[in-house]
């Protein structure tokens, strides 16, 4: 079986429920866990949502969502 994805964000706690309800509605694409720090939440994916993945996420910050990327495929 194929490593998960990790995608890590900092982002204000009062948009997690937003990204999350975004997140689900791709249904079987990714999933959404809180971490312990807050405002921080990592997205996971199977290896073939990857791009797909990243193209929601980037979608979210070009609504002008404050979204900081934390993992490696940030910029």
């Amino acid at each position: 079986m194929a490593e998960m994805k990790r995608f890590i964000l900092k982002v204000p706690k009062e948009d997690i429920y937003y990204i999350s309800w975004t997140i689900d509605a791709y249904e079987g694409v990714a999933f959404l866990q809180n971490e312990r720090e807050e405002g921080v939440v990592s997205i996971f994916c199977s290896p073939d949502y990857e791009v797909e993945t990243d193209n929601i996420i980037t979608a979210l910050a070009s609504e002008g969502m404050a979204i900081e990327r934390m993992d490696a495929n940030g910029g």
